[in-house]
């Protein structure tokens, strides 16, 4: 059976509501970053040495993105720690930025203990649970998302704050017009590009998800966008429920091509996606062409998708849109709702047990 994308009775699987929270991706960053206007920041973060952001999945993601918008502009390095320990140079000089959407992620407050052990200066950024708890009892400032969804979907408001504290600690360029700029680019891409409404024979994320159907994508993003790739790898498995990879140029340029020694025999099972700008150091983009010319010689097929942008944060929501949609839609032709993880949700309970 042919399963259309452009049959909107098709959207009736989606019973909780993805597609809409990724449509309204930008319009949620916008309202989050005015929610920041008053945050509280901790006295001593201005004297920080260096700043960490420990949290998980889609909070671990939003600390990615700040990251990778300090890396040319911060003179202090602002690193992202998924785990339950801190590395070694934590001190008192350290800015930790502890987030978690549910506040009850467990290394997310593992982390948080490690860092008040360490008497590092601390943000917690959270909807509630113990970590808010434990916060407000040590007098740890809190940042409070009221955001209702899954976590994954609620990146722009884990990454407002941070772009917040960034801007108010000169770690990257973030202002009301930036973000304005990054919502409004988001919001075209979905309008005119990727959304719903356009029909499949103009909508990229609907034709690469048709053809991703029965492959295991390979996503291949470089400097500002390796971040952007590895969300979109994690979409593929959380939204689309498929597996998928993700690699970094030019580092897969000195490993990863040579498995396609091999590649051929499995091929039909196999595709490449690359996520590329025009930002791209140039010797970047020449390294894009010749190893999307060896994907394709080994019998592969090879979606390039052309990350558009005036700005880095621009980028990173239009590059985050193309994930979000390609993955809901591979949920769809697959006739799965794409909110529910029962994985998770066992793995979790076998843990607590």
């Amino acid at each position: 059976m042919i399963i259309d994308l452009d049959d909107r009775s098709l959207y009736e699987q989606d019973r909780f509501g993805m597609l809409r929270a990724i449509e309204t991706l930008g319009v949620e960053l916008d309202r989050a970053w005015h929610r920041t206007a008053d945050m509280e920041v901790p006295g001593a973060a201005a004297g920080a040495d260096s700043v960490v952001v420990a949290g998980m999945g889609g909070s671990a993601t939003a600390g990615d993105f700040f990251a990778a918008l300090c890396t040319d502009a911060a003179e202090i390095p602002v690193h992202v720690v998924r785990g339950y320990s801190l590395p070694n140079y934590v001190s008192e000089r350290t800015l930790v930025v502890v987030s978690s959407y549910s506040g009850n992620t467990e290394e997310t407050l593992a982390a948080y203990d490690d860092a008040w052990k360490r008497g590092a200066s601390i943000l917690v950024i959270t909807t509630g649970g113990k970590l808010a708890q434990r916060a407000r009892e040590d007098g740890v400032p809190v940042y409070t998302i009221t955001y209702q969804s899954s976590p994954r979907a609620a990146i722009a408001h884990g990454l407002a704050p941070l772009l917040r504290l960034g801007a108010s600690l000169d770690l990257c360029a973030a202002d009301g017009e930036i973000v304005r700029a990054a919502a409004d680019a988001h919001e075209r891409v979905v309008v005119t590009r990727l959304g719903r409404d356009v029909p499949t024979a103009s909508n990229g994320a609907k034709q690469v998800a048709e053809a991703l159907q029965g492959r295991v994508p390979f996503v291949l993003g470089a400097e500002h966008l390796a971040t952007v790739a590895s969300r979109f790898k994690n979409q593929l498995a959380e939204n689309g429920k498929v597996l998928g990879a993700a690699d970094i140029l030019p580092e897969a340029d000195h490993n990863l091509i040579v498995g396609l020694e091999t590649a051929p025999a499995q091929a039909k099972n196999l595709a490449l996606v690359t996520l590329e700008s025009a930002a791209y150091d140039e010797r970047t983009r020449r390294r894009f062409d010749v190893t999307c010319d060896l994907f394709a010689e080994a019998g592969m097929p090879v979606y390039r998708l052309a990350v558009e942008g005036h700005s880095l944060l621009d980028q990173l929501m239009v590059g985050t849109a193309w994930g979000d949609f390609v993955s809901v839609y591979l949920a769809l032709l697959q006739g799965v709702d794409p909110t529910p993880v029962p994985q998770i949700d066992r793995l979790k309970a076998a843990l607590a047990g």
